[in-house]
């Protein structure tokens, strides 16, 4: 039996370090590439392709890498139009397709995002046009995110002010956060591209698990995350119907 992976997923741990040195998760000192590395190691353990566990380290390169980064932010639609084509130069279209449909792909505008709460529901809604590759590397970031805030609740947010504290770190906070989470595990569970695929569907099981532990941990239950305003009033503005 031929081994899964090959040089290719080496280069492309190699390049994920390279474009990745010196950032951090947000507010601590854990090196980013530990995400990244996170990632890949859950797209494995469901099923992962090399191709798609190659997507899962390199996830992140459009929006967050260095080489996306620079003062202009008008270049950097630029800039990331040259990243894509490098993944795609490197480790072929599939690669290339999978790390951008990782992407929050809305325009900037004025050079500047969106509103989260608009980002966030062009994601949601984008799920249910996925094919099952981009699924799996897309849940499994979101896994890997779920888990890490699951830990940092259980031993940093013990009480309800330092619940506050942790998620003051998310620019939409406790609420936002939530939310968004719980919204992420019901739309993975509807999205028709999933369909025929148990791991996937075990992996998209899994978040809901670790989403459902987080909402316990925070004294809250779905039905009143669902409730939150930052997401729902944004939907309603939109004319959206699925929260």
């Amino acid at each position: 039996m031929t081994f899964p992976l090959t040089k290719k997923f080496t280069d492309a741990l190699q390049l994920a370090h390279e474009w990745h040195r010196g950032q951090y998760r947000k507010r601590t000192q854990t090196p980013y590439l530990s995400h990244l590395l996170g990632v890949a190691s859950v797209a494995l353990e469901f099923g992962a392709t090399e191709a798609e566990a190659i997507a899962a380290l390199l996830h992140d390169a459009l929006e967050d890498g260095p080489e996306n980064l620079t003062a202009d932010k008008n270049k950097r639609v630029e800039k990331r139009k040259e990243l894509e084509a490098q993944i795609g130069a490197k480790f072929g279209a599939e690669v290339a397709a999978l790390v951008r449909g990782a992407t929050e792909e809305t325009p900037l505008v004025d050079g500047q995002k969106p509103p989260w709460a608009e980002r966030k529901l062009d994601y949601l809604a984008k799920l249910g046009h996925e094919g099952a590759s981009s699924l799996l590397v897309s849940a499994s970031d979101k896994l890997h995110n779920a888990r890490t805030i699951l830990t940092d609740v259980l031993t940093e947010g013990m009480t309800p002010e330092a619940r506050e504290a942790f998620f003051g770190r998310f620019s939409q906070g406790r609420e936002g956060t939530l939310q968004y989470y719980r919204l992420l595990a019901d739309a993975y569970k509807q999205a028709p591209g999933a369909a025929g695929r148990p791991r996937l569907h075990a992996l998209f099981a899994e978040l809901e698990r670790t989403v459902a532990a987080l909402e316990v941990a925070c004294g809250v239950t779905p039905e009143e995350v669902r409730k939150y305003a930052p997401l729902r009033s944004a939907q309603a503005d939109e004319g959206l119907g699925f929260i």
